[in-house]
């Protein structure tokens, strides 16, 4: 797994490319955004467009993240096509907690000041 972060208004979209589970690297991402929270950032949005593959522990970073910006009123969102991925998210039931779109442009036209 790798990601790539960007700057999106007052949200950092993280860009997750390739498969997320515990043997690749999630607990660098996970430590990257206790570093940006703890910097002041509270507002993430995870594109999914290039994951191929997710288990639990990338749910674990979702779920992890959404708890320590709710402390500080911040939000996530999720991005993600229609795919495996986006079959594992809603089969967790993480779409009835964090909103998930189906692509960077409709997140991006809702979220006027990303």
């Amino acid at each position: 797994m790798q990601y790539e972060v960007e700057d999106k208004g007052r949200f950092k979209m993280i860009h997750i490319i390739g498969n997320i589970t515990p043997e690749v690297g999630t607990k660098v991402l996970d430590d990257t955004l206790s570093e940006f929270i703890g910097q002041g950032c509270h507002h993430f949005v995870f594109n999914l467009e290039r994951t191929t593959y997710l288990d639990s522990s990338g749910i674990g970073i979702f779920i992890h993240c959404l708890c320590d910006v709710q402390e500080n009123n911040g939000s996530i969102y999720i991005i993600a096509e229609e795919s495996q991925v986006k079959e594992v998210l809603k089969m967790v039931g993480i779409d009835r907690l964090i909103k998930v779109y189906n692509s960077q442009e409709e997140f991006l036209k809702e979220h006027k000041d990303a």
